[in-house]
């Protein structure tokens, strides 16, 4: 049986893959933290579908800039999330 990990999936570039690939971690059992760093979320109908799978799996999904849809981290709080995630994936 595989070891549960703490896992950051950083949005870089495409949040709707980051989106699935944080959800899908759970599956694992994983503890998933997701943070969007590359600008403001476009809210379209696939975003939709994706929040409810992210809400689903109890993930809260944060950023490093201001959006008001998602709950705004400072550089030292994803400094942490760095420092304690066992694995780290930039989408």
């Amino acid at each position: 049986m595989s070891k549960t990990r703490r896992v950051l999936v950083i949005a870089r570039s495409n949040a709707a893959e980051a989106m699935r690939v944080a959800s899908g971690a759970t599956v694992f059992g994983h503890e998933v933290f997701l943070v969007f760093a590359h600008g403001n979320l476009e809210i379209t109908p696939q975003i939709e579908e994706l929040a409810e799978l992210l809400d689903l799996a109890d993930i809260e999904p944060k950023s490093l800039l201001d959006d008001p849809e998602v709950t705004k981290i400072t550089a030292q709080e994803m400094g942490e999330l760095l420092v304690n995630a066992e694995c780290i994936i930039n989408v």
